[in-house]
C-alpha cells in the first residue's frame, strides 16, 4: 500500500475522493455484501448472543434516521446511553445517516449523582436521549430529579421497528459536518465534547487501516468500551471502514475472566485486537497454565498497546506467558493517539518485534535523549517504545512547551500535531480549543497545531513517549482529571483544608496508581487520622471507582504550589516518593495475593462471612473489617466489584447489581440485599 496516499477512503472500494464519508462506505458495503457478517456479540464470552451484517446495518440504520427526522432531531445533539451491545451500533450509524450528533457516554449507575451527565447535557445543549427500554426504565427516576435532565425526552431505539427495507436512503452528510462529540472527562468536573468531523473520521480509519494493514478478510476481537474513543472508532467505525468482522465481549465480561478474550481470538482465529496497558497484565495474572493450554494464538497478527503508556516490563511478561500458545513478537504493536486527533496519531506498524531505545535515566531527568549501547549491562538506562511514524496527512514536531521553539534532536519536548486527523476542537470552548488546537511553533506563521500535552522526542523520524506534561492521571484506561479527585477529597471532611490536596499518578509494580497528599487544618489537628483517610477512600471509591495506591495526611502549609497558589502535582509527586514531606498518617494499598476464599454449600447463612472474608483479603491486607463499614470505605474500585460480582456469583449463585457496591450501605445490609437476590433466583 502507498503510505503516501492522501485519499481516505478503504482500499477496496473505488469511491470519489475527498467526499466519502464512512455512511457512503456502509451503503457500499451493505450494497456489495449484504449479507456478510460486520458483528458477532458475546454477552457471556461465549455464546454468540446477537450478530449483525452490513446488510442489516443499513437497514437499521436508515430506519433509526428516518425515525430520528421524524422527531425532529436532524442537526441536533443528543446523549447515547447504551449497555453493550449492537443497539449502541445500529442507533450510532443512525445517528450519521440522519445528521444527528450523538454524545456517547456511559450510563450513570442507578442511585448514583447525575452531575457529569448534567454537565456534558449542559455543554453540547442536548434535546434528547437516545437508549435502550431498560435503561430509560431503570434510569428515568433519577433524572426526574434535575431541572436540566428531567426536560430531555427519552427515546428507547430497541423499541424501534428497524427491519423495515424500504426505509428511505438519506443524504449523503457533508464531509467537513459534525458527526459526533467524544467526552473526554473520565470523572465529574468539566468535561470537554471533542468535535469529531466526517473529514477526521475518514482520516483517522484510512490511517489505521494502513498502519496495521487491515483488510476484508480480518478478524476483530474488542472489549474496551463502546462510548470510549478506543473501542468506537478502532471498535465499531474501522469495522465498517474496512469491511472487516468485529467480535465483541462486554468490558465487565472481560475484567472478571480475561481469558473469554483470548478465548475469542483462538476460537475466531482473530487477526486484530488490542487494549491498554493493564489489560495485559490482567491477562497474564487472571489466565492460569490450564487455561493458558486450551488457547492458540498463532492467528494474531495485531495486539496493539495503547490508550496507556508503553511499558517494556508489561509487553515482554505477556509475550513469555502466551508465545508457548503461538503469540508472535511482532503481533505486539504499540500505537499513540487520543480523543482530539480522533484516534490514532502515530502507530508502529508491522515491521518485527517493538523496537525499544535504551536511553539514561539520568540524561531523561534533564530532559536529555542519550542512547545506551547494550542497555541491557547498564542500571542507569530506560527502555523507550517507538510508536512509529505518522502517515496520510498527519505531521509531528517537538516543541519547548513554554516558548513553542522547535526542538532539535536529541531533546525532550511536547509533541505537537497537525494534519486532517485532527478534530475541530472543543464544543462550545472557543478559548480552550485556540489554546490546544491552534498553536504556533516559533518561527512559523501556521497556527494550526495540537499541543497533546504529552512529552517525548523524535529519533530516526519515530516517535516516543516520554511522559506527560498535562497532569491527567490514566488508571485501567480510564482517564481522570486531578482537579476532579482533589475536589471530591477535600469535601470528604470537614479537617481537610481547601486547595491544599494534590493528586498525582505514581508507579506501582508496573501500573500506574492514584497517588492523594492532602493537608489538614491547623484549628483542628490533631483529629482522628483514620476516620480522615477513611473518609478520603471512601469518597474516592464511590465517586471514581478506583482505588487509591497510598494516601499521605500532611500538616498545614506542607502541599507544595506556585508564587500565585496553584497545586505544583509534579513537585508533590516528587516529594512524596523522596520522602520530603512530614507525613502525620497514611495508608497504603499493595495489590492483593490472589488468596482463594472456600465456602461450603454457598448458603445464605453465610453470605456476610463471606463478605468479609473477602474485604479482608481483597482490600485490608488480611486485617480485621467492621460489616458496618461499606465497601468503598476499604477502596473497593471497578476492577475489584468485577471480581466479587463473579466469586459471589460461582459460590452463591447470584449477581448483584453493581451499583449496590458503591452505594454508602453497610456490608451487613449489603448481605441482607443479597439474601433477597438468592430468595428471588
Amino acid at each position: 500500500m502507498d503510505l503516501t496516499n492522501p485519499v481516505p477512503v478503504p482500499g477496496d472500494l473505488q469511491l470519489a475522493p475527498g467526499h466519502a464519508t464512512i455512511v457512503t462506505v456502509l451503503r457500499c458495503r451493505a450494497a456489495s455484501h449484504p449479507e456478510k457478517r460486520a458483528f458477532t456479540f458475546l454477552a457471556s464470552g461465549e455464546e454468540e448472543t446477537a450478530s449483525l451484517t452490513y446488510g442489516e446495518l443499513d437497514t437499521g440504520a436508515r430506519n433509526v434516521a428516518a425515525k430520528l427526522a421524524s422527531l425532529g432531531l436532524q442537526g441536533k445533539n443528543v446523549l447515547m446511553f447504551y449497555p453493550p451491545g449492537l443497539d449502541f451500533i445500529v442507533a450510532f450509524y443512525g445517528c450519521l445517516y440522519a445528521g444527528t450528533v450523538p454524545a456517547t457516554a456511559y450510563p450513570p449507575r442507578k442511585n448514583r449523582s447525575v452531575h457529569r451527565i448534567h454537565t456534558i447535557a449542559a455543554d453540547c445543549g442536548a434535546t434528547a436521549i437516545l437508549t435502550t427500554e431498560t435503561i430509560a426504565r431503570s434510569m428515568e427516576r433519577n433524572f426526574s430529579e434535575d431541572p436540566l435532565l428531567a426536560c430531555l425526552p427519552w427515546h428507547a431505539t430497541d423499541t424501534w421497528n428497524i427491519s423495515d427495507p424500504s426505509a428511505a436512503t438519506p443524504e449523503e452528510p457533508g464531509f467537513e459536518a459534525l458527526a459526533f462529540l467524544q467526552y473526554t472527562s473520565g470523572s465529574t468536573g468539566d468535561p470537554k465534547g471533542v468535535m469529531v468531523s466526517h473529514r477526521n473520521i475518514m482520516y483517522n480509519l484510512r490511517s489505521l487501516q494502513l498502519i496495521f494493514s487491515i483488510t476484508p478478510e480480518d478478524v476483530a476481537v474488542h472489549w474496551v468500551p463502546q462510548f470510549h474513543d478506543l473501542g468506537l472508532i478502532f471498535g465499531i467505525l474501522e469495522t465498517v471502514f474496512s469491511g472487516s468482522l468485529s467480535v465483541l465481549i462486554p468490558p465487565f465480561i472481560f475484567i472478571a475472566n480475561p481469558f473469554f478474550l483470548l478465548q475469542a481470538i483462538s476460537r475466531y482465529k482473530a487477526t486484530l485486537s488490542g487494549q491498554p496497558d493493564f489489560a495485559f497484565n490482567h491477562c497474564v495474572d487472571k489466565i492460569d497454565e490450564d487455561h493458558r493450554g486450551q488457547l492458540d494464538l498463532s492467528s494474531l497478527r495485531v495486539m496493539y498497546s495503547g490508550a496507556e503508556p508503553i511499558r517494556k516490563s508489561t509487553l515482554d511478561r505477556f509475550f513469555y506467558t502466551f508465545s508457548p500458545v503461538g503469540l508472535k513478537a511482532e503481533a505486539l504493536i504499540p500505537a499513540y493517539g487520543m480523543a482530539e486527533s480522533t484516534l490514532i496519531l502515530v502507530g508502529a506498524k508491522e515491521r518485527g518485534p517493538v523496537f525499544y531505545l535504551p536511553v539514561s535515566s539520568t540524561a531523561l531527568g534533564k530532559n536529555l535523549v542519550v542512547p545506551v549501547p547494550g542497555g541491557d549491562n547498564d542500571s542507569d538506562v530506560q527502555w523507550i517504545a517507538s510508536n512509529g511514524k505518522p502517515t496520510m496527512d498527519t505531521s509531528i514536531l517537538i516543541a519547548d512547551p513554554e516558548t513553542g521553539e522547535i526542538m532539535q534532536p536529541g531533546k525532550i519536548g511536547e509533541i505537537w500535531a497537525k494534519g486532517s486527523t485532527i478534530t475541530q476542537g472543543y464544543f462550545g470552548k472557543p478559548e480552550l480549543t485556540e489554546k490546544v488546537f491552534r498553536a504556533t511553533p516559533a518561527g512559523m506563521q501556521t497556527p494550526e497545531w495540537l499541543r497533546t500535552g504529552d512529552l517525548g522526542f523524535l529519533y530516526r523520524e519515530e516517535l516516543f513517549i516520554t511522559g506527560r506534561l498535562k497532569d491527567l492521571v490514566i488508571i485501567h484506561g480510564r482517564n481522570f482529571y486531578p482537579q476532579d479527585i482533589e475536589e471530591v477529597v477535600e469535601a470528604s471532611h470537614e479537617s481537610i483544608r481547601k486547595t491544599c490536596s494534590a493528586a498525582f499518578s505514581i508507579e506501582n509494580r508496573g501500573s500506574e496508581r492514584l497517588a492523594i497528599v492532602v493537608e489538614l487544618r491547623r484549628t483542628i489537628f490533631p483529629h482522628d487520622t483514620a476516620k480522615i483517610l477513611e473518609s478520603i477512600v471512601s469518597a474516592v471509591s464511590r465517586e471514581f471507582e478506583i482505588q487509591p495506591q497510598r494516601i499521605a495526611l500532611l500538616k498545614t502549609g506542607s502541599v507544595i504550589k506556585t508564587s500565585s497558589g496553584k497545586i505544583m502535582r509534579g513537585a508533590n509527586r516528587d516529594a512524596l516518593l523522596a520522602g520530603s514531606f512530614e507525613v502525620i498518617a497514611d495508608r497504603v494499598f499493595d495489590e492483593p495475593e490472589k488468596v482463594g476464599i472456600e465456602f461450603e454449600g454457598g448458603t445464605g447463612a453465610n453470605l456476610e462471612q463471606f463478605l468479609v472474608a473477602w474485604v479482608s483479603l481483597r482490600l485490608n491486607k488480611g486485617m480485621p473489617v467492621d460489616a458496618a463499614n461499606s465497601l468503598p470505605a476499604y477502596g473497593l474500585d471497578s476492577l475489584r466489584a468485577v471480581e466479587l460480582t463473579e466469586e459471589t456469583k460461582n459460590i452463591f449463585g447470584f449477581e448483584w447489581p453493581p451499583y449496590l457496591f458503591f452505594d454508602e450501605i453497610s456490608i451487613s445490609r449489603l448481605a441482607q440485599e443479597g439474601l433477597k437476590l438468592m430468595e428471588e433466583r
